[in-house]
Order: structure tokens, then sequence, then C-alpha cells
């Protein structure tokens, strides 16, 4: 704490030497920065979703610019929420996944070599805590005399590691919660100290919006900066019942986003965020407040509300919690009076990281002399200028069963998109998936075969930024026992590998059996599992899966499919109905000796639409 009081007073005597600045906008410009929570790149209308209803986000994007290359530093919340407030990436920070609300504290966080034997590859430690040594920009503007409030969702740890600590003054919500607080959540009450008391069954995005319209009123005078962090739409699922019955009326067969509640939870967000932009107007604020709008992570494709995802963020792959495209790119719409054009797009990449650096210059005050940041200001992207950004990086070294993400760390640069899979490939070397967006947004087509010089180039700049950035790294699991392709293990009656996309099973027994737990949160629900097989083996086969607080499978939970053993592809569509959310599955191709070729498996709906697939590299 004595090195960020002195960092503060060195930074407020530069400040007052730079207050005449031609780059000061106004003494008085305001900052309104609004953070979604889980909202992904494809849930707005101008965003290009044609299920979504959100008029006032679609409005608010015809007077600034929408960014369409837009990252955060991570797929997940309390990462990227720290990249925001610190300008730093999650690696340098060691706060690599949502563990905010972890009732221990740690904050020097540990690399390791042991992990379940399944795996293989051992995870780090990560901070639970942001700690408050670090120099948020909050408290940068409040030592620059504005006003500084924080509402909803903070998620970076318990007392004292809260926002009043990090340069707030005003705190509602703000606490180590990961969604909504309990017992309502999304609707009162709940046992939040710093949340109004209210009639029983408000929704919180309701709340959280009179508190920063009184806030707003009340501070007109004053330069201010408000930080409103919705909990919207985080899980649990839960939306105003008049928006479900809409979102239901109008769902067709050719919607890809298909979730009703999460449909009545974009809209009421928007809603909210609507009554915010006409405070702004109606006070005559528009011409000296800046308003950024974005979202944490990309949008969750691993939940099961509806008999579906919460949202599909297509032709993103992935989402929220997976180091593809849809869990970090996001909707970012600025801005900035005296700036912006209205209705402009820009293709410029941009990483949260960038935020601290960007509002600094925009308000005249220069950045602090004595702090790292991997942030790169984006103020001439907001004026319409082209440039080429420097790399960003996300380092997400984690296993994640419910999204399948597997350890890795991905940059991109330019058009260009690599990932580096820690000890993931077939004999335990890293492994590498290079995409050129410009030409595969989708992610489908792994160049890295193809062009070894560009991966070599691009790996040097990972290595070296893994260095400079001191991260902690996964490491090789001392305890993994082999027997494993991709996400599925191979029983003692199996030997597994994968080649050319297609799991390759040798049965050497009666019981071949192959089980992953990489699965969705689906469930309360019937879902069919789809793949194609090719064998030369005997007899039928089986599917079977565990739901969660199962310890063993249970016979009424395994559906058995007739198997054909011609050597010839064959496509297999096996029912599994579910009562709770799914834990582990198992797939026992035959019950006899021989060759086994499976590809192409996905999980789906009754109505044949996408849950979840398990990609083969």
């Amino acid at each position: 704490m004595k090195l960020k009081l002195f960092l503060l007073t060195i930074f407020l005597m530069a400040t007052l030497i730079a207050c005449n600045s031609k780059n000061n906008i106004s003494k008085k410009t305001n900052v309104i920065f609004i953070l979604a929570d889980d909202l992904g790149w494809k849930d707005l209308a101008c965003y290009g979703s044609d299920f979504h209803d959100t008029p006032n986000l679609d409005a608010f994007a015809k007077t600034g610019v929408l960014f369409t290359d837009a990252y955060t530093a991570s797929p997940l919340c309390s990462p990227t929420r720290a990249s925001i407030l610190t300008g730093m990436e999650p690696g340098r920070l060691r706060l690599t996944t949502a563990m905010g609300h972890a009732p221990f504290v740690v904050l020097d966080p540990k690399e390791s070599t042991k992990a379940e034997p399944h795996f293989k590859v051992a995870e780090s430690e990560t901070c639970t805590r942001l700690s408050n040594d670090y120099l948020t920009f909050a408290e940068v503007l409040k030592e620059n005399g504005y006003s500084t409030a924080f509402m909803g969702k903070w998620h970076l740890g318990h007392e004292p590691y809260v926002p009043e600590n990090q340069g707030f003054d005003l705190v509602v919500g703000g606490r180590a919660h990961p969604g909504p607080p309990g017992p309502g959540h999304f609707f009162s009450p709940w046992n939040c100290e710093t949340l109004p008391v209210v009639p029983e069954g408000t929704h919180i995005a309701d709340v959280l919006t009179d508190e920063a319209v009184k806030y707003l009123k009340a501070n007109k005078e004053n330069p201010f900066l408000l930080c409103l962090w919705y909990y919207d739409v985080h899980a649990p699922f839960q939306a105003k019942e008049e928006l479900k019955k809409k979102y239901q009326a109008k769902l067709n067969s050719n919607h890809i986003q298909r979730s009703p509640t999460m449909g009545g939870m974009i809209e009421i967000m928007d809603t909210n965020i609507g009554r915010v932009l006409k405070t702004v107007e109606d006070l005559q604020l528009e011409d000296e407040t800046i308003v950024i709008f974005t979202s944490d992570n990309g949008g969750n494709m691993y939940d099961g509300p509806d008999c579906t995802t919460p949202t599909n963020n297509y032709p993103l792959r992935a989402g929220k919690g997976n180091n593809y495209e849809g869990g970090v790119r996001v909707p970012l719409i600025v801005r900035v009076p005296g700036v912006t054009k209205a209705g402009k797009k820009s293709a410029v990449v941009t990483s949260t990281v960038d935020h601290y650096k960007s509002l600094l210059e925009l308000l005249g005050i220069p950045f602090p002399d004595n702090i790292v940041t991997d942030g790169v200001s984006y103020v001439d992207a907001l004026k319409g200028k082209k440039y080429e950004r420097e790399p960003i990086y996300s380092a997400f070294g984690y296993y994640m069963p419910a999204t399948g993400n597997r350890p890795n760390i991905s940059m991109r640069q330019g058009p260009w998109r690599l990932y580096k899979f820690y000890y993931d490939g077939p004999n335990r070397e890293h492994r590498y998936e290079l995409y050129n967006l410009k030409k595969d947004i989708g992610e489908t087509k792994n160049l890295a075969d193809e062009l070894p010089e560009r991966v070599e180039a691009m790996t040097r700049l990972i290595d070296a930024h893994e260095k400079e950035a001191d991260m902690l790294l996964p490491q090789k699991n001392e305890n993994y026992t082999g027997n494993v392709a991709d996400a599925w293990q191979g029983s003692s009656d199996t030997e597994i590998r994968v080649e050319n996309k297609v799991l390759n099973i040798k049965s050497t027994g009666s019981s071949p059996e192959i089980e992953t737990y990489f699965t969705p949160n689906s469930s309360n629900c019937t879902f069919y599992l789809k793949f194609e097989m090719k064998s030369n083996s005997t007899g039928n086969g089986s599917i079977a899966w565990k739901e969660v607080r199962e310890s063993t499978y249970l016979p009424e939970k395994l559906t058995d499919f007739k198997s054909i053993h011609d050597g010839n592809w064959h496509q297999y569509k096996v029912e599994m109905p579910m009562k709770r959310a799914l834990k582990v599955l198992k797939i026992q191709p035959s019950s006899g000796e021989g060759m086994i070729e499976l590809r192409n498996i996905e999980l789906v709906s009754t109505d044949d639409h996408y849950i979840r697939d398990w990609p083969l590299y």
C-alpha cells in the first residue's frame, strides 16, 4: 500500500502539470462504463442476432463506433474484470480463472506438476483476489477530482478486496458474488448489504439502473465515473415471464439462438441500458460524457436452459470458458463527444487491457509512469483511423470440462490467431493451431502444418511474452497414465489414438469403452448423441452417462444401439433422456475385438439443433 500511495503522489503531480494539455476534452468529461456479463458477440441485433431484440443498444451503436474485433483478455469474468481495472493481462496478474468468490485467499499462486491421471498437464494455481496494491483507473480518476461509483458485479474478492478499496466512493452490489446474489438472484430478496431493500420480486437490473439514475442526477454538475457492471446475463437463467412468453412465441426452426429465457434476460438488460442513456440525454450530458459498452467474455454455450444452450455464438467457435473466438470476442460500442462519428464501424483489434490507457488519453490525463501496462490506446480507431495493434494474448491454462477447453495460450496478430496447447500432442509435446480469421472466422481450418514458418515466428513471440510477463504455466502431469486421445480416455480393453480427425479404437477384449469428462451442463431434457462409426468388431453398442452427484453408472441411464460391423461408415443417433446436468459420457461401440473408428461426435436437441461437439485434432 505504501508503494501505491507513492505512485499516486507522483502521478497527481504529473497530472497537475499536464492539466491544460490540448488533449484534454473538457474538465467535465464524464465516463459511464457499462459491462455486461456473459453477453456474446452475436447476442445483439446490431451484431447480427435475429432472435434477441436490443433496440436501445442498437440505437446507441448508431451514435458511436461499433468494434467488430474487440476481445477480452480472458474467456472468464474475474480475469477480464481485473484486466479492465488494471490494464494488465491476467497472465501477468496471475489472476487467470474465476475464483473471486472463493472463501480462501491466494495472492501468491504456484505452478503444479500433479493432476488427475487422465489429464496430460497440471494446471497452475490462480490468485483468488485482485490485490489492492494495483493502481486502478478508478483511483486515477478519483485523484483527478472525479466522483466514482461502482454498481453491479465485482467478483474480485471478499473484504478487503472490494471496490471501496480500489478507488470507488459509492458502491451498490460490488461484492464477491459470481452472479446475482442469493437467495433470489435476479429477483429480490438478496443477501448483500450493499444492495437496497426493495419489494420482493424486483429485478436486480431495474434496481441497479434506479441507483445509477439517482447517481447521475446527483452528480450532473460534477465530473464522474460510473462503472455500471450488470449481473445480466449470467446464470442462473431467470427472466420476466412476459418476456419469456414473447420469445417462446417468436422462436422458429431457423433461429440458432433458441433460449426464450436468455432472450428475455438480454431484453431486460437492453431496456435498462436504454434508461441510463435516456437519463444522460435528459440531463443534457451527452456532449460531455464518454459511454463504453462491452462484455466480460463470450456467450455461454455450456449450460442448458430451455433444453438448449443459453446462446449460440455462430459463426464464432465455442463460447465462454473456452479460448477460441466465441469465448473472447465480444461486442464493444464506444461514444466519445467530439471524437467519434455516428454509426461507424471499426475492425481494429482491441483488448480489455486497452480501456485504461484509452480513457486516460481521452480525458487528457497522463498515464502513470511507474506502472506496467499491456494496453494500447484505441483512440485513433475512435477517430476512424486504422492501425495494426501489437499482438494480443489470452492465457487460459485450464481444463474446462463444461466447455471443452484444454490448457492453452492464444495470440492474435493481424488476421492470424495462433494457439499453443501445452503438452497436448500425441507424445505430450506442445500442439499448435493456426487460423486466418479474415478468411475463416469460424476457425474451421487449422493451417499450422501448412505454414510452419508463421507458426514458428508467432511462437517465438508467445514464448517471449510468457517469460517477460513472468507467467505461471501448465506443466507436464507426473500422474498421467496415457491411453487418452483428445477429450476421450480409453478403457483397459482399448488402445485409442486420433488420426486425420478420426478416433481410432483398437478393441482388445469384450468391453471396449471410451469415456469423456468434457461434457456440457445439459439437463432435464432428452438429447441425442450423434456420431459416425466404422467397425469390423462384433456385438452391439451402448451409450451410458452419469449426471451430477452420481458416482456410478446407473442401469436406467444407458441406451443400447445396434452396431453395424461391415467396415463402412454409418451414422448413429442415440437417445439420452436426462434429469440433471450431464457429468460423464461413455460410449461402448461393440462387445468384441476388432478395429473401430468414430468421427463427428455431437450432442443435439430433440429438434436436431447443436448443443456440443467433440472435435478431434
